[in-house]
């Protein structure tokens, strides 16, 4: 088990424990500090729901080493979710260092054809998906990269194969309006 699924599980059974004991000081918490640490773990991650992850992986850390908590900690629960905000940035920057350089790596016959060599490079390229809506992101990758059929990305992601092969069309249309864009500005 990898160490993401490893503090997946951690998370979940902190969260259950605090759950099942009297969680309702800590939801008046989270209610009361919840918004501004959001607004707060926000300028190290672009991301709204991963600024979310850092601010409930903050108040799991925190109230596990903190339970009987008073407002004189409150720099620390800010300072425990700006730490779970770094190690998220920390850990995306990985995995996209690890993506890019799979991609190096991976066969790229079907890029390869002569307008797309000569227009557009492997950056301009991921930056593009990056625009993508995460939806349509996922289904390109999982039918480009991981070479999967619609059949089975519509079981991966538990959806029909209309929805899949739609997003699929219009993650197409929109890539090719990105990568269009981007070429109008260089002229």
């Amino acid at each position: 088990m990898d160490g993401d699924c490893r503090y997946l599980l951690w998370m979940i059974a902190t969260a259950t424990r605090m759950i099942e004991s009297d969680g309702s000081c800590w939801r008046d918490w989270y209610r009361q500090h919840s918004s501004r640490l959001l607004l707060y773990a926000r300028q190290w991650l672009p991301e709204w729901a991963d600024a979310e992850d850092a601010v409930q992986a903050g108040f799991v850390k925190f109230w596990r080493h903190k339970p009987n908590a008073t407002e004189s900690d409150v720099p620390l629960l800010y300072t425990t979710v700006r730490c779970a905000a770094l190690d998220l940035l920390k850990r995306n920057a990985r995995r996209v260092r690890r993506e890019d350089q799979l991609a190096l790596e991976a066969d790229d016959a079907w890029w390869d054809t002569d307008s797309m060599a000569r227009q557009e490079s492997t950056g301009e390229i991921r930056r593009a998906l990056e625009r993508l809506p995460i939806a349509q992101r996922e289904v390109i990758v999982l039918r480009v990269w991981a070479e999967l059929s619609f059949a089975e990305i519509a079981a991966t992601l538990d959806e029909s194969i209309n929805t899949i092969t739609s997003r699929y069309r219009y993650a197409l249309a929109n890539l090719k309006k990105l990568i269009t864009e981007k070429s109008h500005e260089r002229i």
